[in-house]
């Protein structure tokens, strides 16, 4: 059986549509957007999809995109020490997940 997950929405920038224009980072109250070598960047942790980005950005460079979290269930966990290998799990999860999405931001599409 597969551990239920949680989806997490989140912004994505398209490298290619992206002109640096500033627009989504002005328009961000969480700061989670810098521009960067004149690209837009998210900073996966303090974006809440609040999708002013999304709307700000005049070329449509930036769309919100689902990540899958497990979800912890603590009558399953015996002892903290178990609660702690599930959060070390989820914890590389993201790990894994920010780096595809570096991975995406690479991608010729």
């Amino acid at each position: 059986m597969q551990q239920p997950s949680l989806l997490i929405w989140k912004a994505f920038v398209d490298e290619k549509l992206c002109v640096g224009c500033g627009k989504c980072a002005g328009g961000c109250w969480t700061g989670a957007i810098r521009i960067v070598d004149k690209k837009a960047v998210v900073d996966f942790n303090r974006c809440v999809c609040c999708t002013i980005c999304v709307r700000a950005c005049p070329r449509g460079a930036i769309t919100i995109i689902p990540y899958s979290f497990p979800i912890l269930k603590r009558e399953e966990a015996e002892d903290l020490d178990e609660l702690k290998a599930q959060l070390k799990g989820i914890g590389s999860q993201l790990g894994e997940m920010e780096r595809s999405i570096e991975g995406l931001e690479l991608y010729e599409w």
